[in-house]
């Protein structure tokens, strides 16, 4: 369906409910027959064929003429309406919208073609984008009487910017359709003069940088704007761009002045009380004048010696502070700001080097500025996709991904810079996977009596009903292929809550949360109401003693993306299927966790709502369910619309590799919510029985960019982790390079002076950009282990794949819940010999007592599963041989250190400390560009005695 068809038929519904009495289809029909423009004539022919005068009455006019906003009889930019009419909106001449934004009175926002019903006293704001993807020039301020209460009559100064007085409140709504705008226009073909953004060559450089400007400031008149460029010559600096910023945030004080207070919701009056209210107290409340008692002659004396130290004490601290200062000067300059005003902001440095931010919105425009004035300055941005689009002084896209951004300064090129467009359906997908880490792992240890009880009710309901349920199901559930997996799930389920009853902590209880969803999000089945019950009073319970902050935070972001998502979904309607269940169910849960945050509450039933259960997908192929999404179409293209949850890879397309998992990887490193996907079918895929083509699938997985686990039952679950640990590598650090480099320096008399960045170099560097607090923290800590711990039983030493069997019988006998079963053993223990598996290994004189199971994937390193011996806890063997592991690898030519994904769990919270958490999109970025390279490894003893040289950090 094309997009204007998708607009006349949405319009057609608007208007029918403004003409009752005409018929859709002949409305439709009208608009079709104009290409979808409503003029006044046609305007006219529908109140005739209504035939009812009353309805004309109700019905208030506005016109768009060429990009102005106005309603007739009113003056531009404002106007009044009775409460319950009808406001139309038609145009002049071939003008077209491509769609309108409104903001009602209650805050929230809505998109409508032709018409919206004033059903509520208050000020509505209306905003739109034509369909040549630009913007209106003003917005317009509708104020709706209602005749019980009159409204206070709006002030507005003739003489002043009528186009600019309301558009503040409404600059959320401008960038998102401007957003829309920008993704249908990168749709469209390259033309052939080369010219994306701009395909009208003949517009000079300050008119083009005008048009641009324009997008980032939209609460400025473009007359304005270019005025200020002429001003400057059409010289290109962050003067212009600081000036037109501090126009802008004048007129929005002034706007702010202007508008009503609104009122505040239940959740931002208790955070309000939480941040400021002690605050207030502070200042207000009254200082009371204590008398003081008189002193001794010894309290005197003692006073006097006090006063010496505290002399000493001064003095260290004037020292110390000279020091500082001293240290501040020999630092360098900081860098240049990524953002101005909060608007983000690429700058162009010197050595023509580009400094900004890793990653935008799809909403976002960015401003790329010279540190010095520049007259002549183009911009060139490649897509994902292939798509060339140049510039002047902006960026913007709204297609997903990785983008490259070229800059050309007075002739001079800047190196190429990388960044990352995040759409809303990304956003969407990654603030629910926030939402439910938060609401596993939020839990803080505080053990209650309830929580007892209610998780001891739980393990009876699970006894007494839902075995029994299960065993009655049996047949059904085989018939379904779910009988082993649902046992499987019905065991993992009592031992977590056997842990949480023991153990008391915060890894059983997450562990137990997350089993309960597993095991029902699994089965389609009626389970048993005292389950469910026991269910739902467990989640309570759990919900009242954990930090619920955490969750509400994570709420307000999902609540956000949402919105978000179900405006560019609106926008881009022509990629949905009228009356698409996906979108009713977005617009359910954006009333229904609006209502929940005004009301300061949390509805933990809406967390088993959110996510699309895997059978639904099932009955969606029937023509039911949720339509999750589950692939491109017919053509091989990729629809992003909608989020992915539990999809199935083909089994063919995995065991083959190439291409087809590339376009998979691609599209659901934008949609994927959950981390997991499927293998064959929603049956899954079962690794040990034909281990030829196991080793290829799980290369061919890794080679794509995914990680892997396997089920008890050994099926395999491909993984696209929201959030992955990853430590990018330093080049080549080896003692003896850093010793040469030394023994150089000494030898023609160089003194490097110390904190001076003489000899500062590419392991510098890393370390600013890479070594954060916590893992230098325990590097030092691991240093002094290996210098000061006594080694009775012989040395420490790291070896390379000398004990395949020793190493899995240590694993199984560490990781009693380890994901690694036999037929997963089987298939590794060929790949081992076959050089395709990696084990670093940690040895205590004779005895194991840690090992890294990975793989290599050109120059990243992919730990698949580690462990450690707790019994010698004491050497701290898991970050010992992290550091080690590392500083060899480094030396061996790797990139990056891949330690899979990660979440809130304390058993992850390893990985925190020794690596970087990356967001799905960065974690692709970086692994891109490194997984074709080589690096080798030789097996045998590497190390024969750890010392701290052996460190990746000393």
């Amino acid at each position: 369906m094309s997009a204007a068809g998708s607009r006349t038929e949405d319009g057609a519904a608007e208007l029918s409910k403004v003409f009752p009495l005409v018929e859709v289809e002949v409305i439709e029909g009208l608009l079709e027959s104009v290409e979808g423009i409503l003029s006044e004539e046609l305007l006219g022919e529908f109140a005739e064929l209504s035939g009812d005068d009353s309805v004309q009455a109700n019905v208030k006019v506005a016109c768009i003429d060429g990009r102005t906003l106005s309603i007739k009889n009113c003056k531009p930019g404002f106007g009044s309406v009775p409460l319950g009419s009808f406001v139309v909106f038609t145009c002049k001449g071939d003008t077209e919208t491509r769609c309108m934004a409104l903001t009602r009175p209650d805050s929230t926002q809505q998109f409508f073609h032709y018409a919206f019903k004033a059903d509520a006293p208050g000020r509505y704001l209306v905003q739109g984008i034509l369909a040549d993807g630009k913007r209106l020039t003003n917005g317009l301020s509708v104020s709706v009487e209602d005749p019980n209460a009159l409204l206070k009559p709006i002030q507005l100064d003739p003489d002043a910017k009528s186009t600019t007085i309301e558009k503040e409140t409404n600059e959320a709504a401008v960038r998102m359709l401007l957003a829309a705008a920008t993704l249908a226009s990168s749709q469209q073909p390259r033309s052939t003069n080369g010219v994306g953004s701009h395909a009208d060559s003949k517009k000079s450089q300050a008119e083009r940088m005008a048009d641009e400007l324009d997008s980032v400031f939209p609460l400025l008149e473009t007359k304005f704007i270019s005025a200020v460029i002429e001003s400057e010559e059409a010289v290109l600096s962050r003067a212009l761009f600081e000036r037109l910023h501090d126009q802008e945030e004048k007129l929005k004080q002034e706007q702010l002045q202007q508008q009503p207070k609104r009122p505040q919701s239940a959740w931002f009056k208790q955070e309000e009380q939480k941040t400021g209210g002690s605050a207030k107290a502070e200042t207000s409340s009254t200082v009371q004048v204590q008398p003081q008692p008189q002193t001794t002659a010894k309290e005197v004396a003692g006073n006097d010696d006090k006063s010496n130290e505290d002399d000493k004490v001064e003095s260290s601290k004037k020292k110390k502070a000279k020091k500082k200062k001293k240290k501040k000067k020999q630092q360098p300059s900081p860098a240049p700001a990524v953002s101005i005003g909060g608007r983000p902001v690429l700058t162009i440095g010197k050595n023509m080097k580009l400094e900004g931010p890793n990653t935008i919105t799809s909403e976002t425009v960015l401003s790329i500025l010279p540190l010095r004035p520049v007259k002549n300055m183009s911009v060139e941005a490649v897509s994902p996709s292939g798509r060339v689009r140049e510039s002047v002084c902006t960026f913007s896209s709204g297609e997903f991904g990785t983008h490259v951004i070229r800059v050309t300064c007075d002739s001079k090129k800047a190196d190429d810079y990388r960044i990352i467009v995040l759409t809303p359906v990304y956003r969407y997908a990654a603030s629910l996977d926030r939402l439910y880490d938060q609401l596993f792992w939020s839990w803080e240890g505080n053990w209650h009596a309830e929580l007892e009880s209610t998780t001891v009710t739980l393990v009876l309901a699970v006894e007494d009903n839902l075995k029994k349920f299960i065993e009655g199901m049996e047949s059904m559930l085989k018939a379904f292929g779910q009988g082993t997996d649902t046992a499987q799930l019905l065991t993992t389920l009592q031992e977590n809550m056997g842990n949480a009853l023991q153990d008391h902590d915060e890894t059983a209880l997450g562990r137990l949360h997350q089993a309960i969803y597993q095991f029902l999000e699994v089965g389609m089945m009626p389970w048993p109401a005292s389950f469910k019950d026991a269910v739902a009073n467990f989640e309570q319970v759990k919900f009242k003693y954990s930090n619920q902050d955490k969750v509400k935070d994570a709420l307000v972001l999902v609540h956000s993306a949402l919105r978000a998502h179900v405006a560019q979904a609106k926008v881009e309607r022509k990629a949905l299927a009228p009356n698409d269940a996906y979108m009713q169910r977005l617009d359910k849960f954006e009333q229904r966790m609006g209502a929940m945050l005004a009301k300061g509450q949390v509805d933990l039933s809406l967390m088993w709502e959110l996510r699309p259960k895997p059978f639904e997908r099932m009955f969606s192929m029937f023509g039911g369910g949720s339509g999750s999404q589950a692939g491109g179409d017919a053509k091989g293209a990729l629809k992003t619309t909608k989020i992915s949850y539990l999809p199935s890879l083909e089994l063919e397309e995995v065991a083959a590799g190439g291409q087809a998992l590339e376009h998979k990887v691609s599209l659901y490193n934008e949609t994927l919510l959950g981390d997991a996907l499927m293998v064959g079918s929603l049956l899954g895929y079962e690794v040990g029985f034909d281990i030829e083509r196991d080793r290829k699938m799980i290369q061919n997985l890794l080679m794509a960019g995914f990680g892997y686990l396997t089920s008890k039952g050994g099926k395999i679950i491909p993984t696209l982790n929201s959030v992955r640990a990853v430590l990018p590598l330093p080049e080549r650090i080896s003692s003896s390079s850093s010793s040469s480099t030394a023994t150089e320096a000494k030898d023609s008399g160089q003194k490097r002076k110390k904190g001076s960045g003489a000899a500062a170099g590419p392991l510098d560097a890393w370390k600013c950009k890479y070594v954060h607090r916590k893992l230098k923290k325990r590097a030092k800590d691991v240093a002094r282990v290996v210098r000061n711990q006594p080694r009775h039983k012989g040395k420490l030493s790291v070896r390379l794949n000398t004990d395949f069997k020793q190493t899995m019988s240590l694993l199984k006998s560490h990781h009693k819940d380890s994901w690694v079963g036999e037929k997963l053993q089987r298939v590794w223990e060929i790949m081992w010999e076959q050089k395709e598996m990696v084990v670093f290994e940690l040895w205590y004189g004779e005895e194991m007592i840690a090992a890294d199971i990975a793989h290599c994937v050109g120059r990243s390193f992919y730990v698949a599963t580690r462990f450690f011996a707790k019994e010698h806890r004491k050497f701290q063997p898991g970050f010992l041989l992290a550091l080690v592991e590392t500083k060899v690898l480094a030396d061996a030519g790797f990139a990056l250190w891949d330690l899979g994904g990660t979440d809130s769990s304390p058993m992850m919270s390893y990985k925190e400390v020794v690596a970087h958490e990356m967001s799905r999109p960065e974690f692709l970025e970086h692994f891109r560009r490194v997984r074709l390279g080589e690096a080798k490894l030789k097996s045998g003893t590497l190390i024969e005695d750890v010392t701290v040289d052996h460190l990746l950090l000393t």
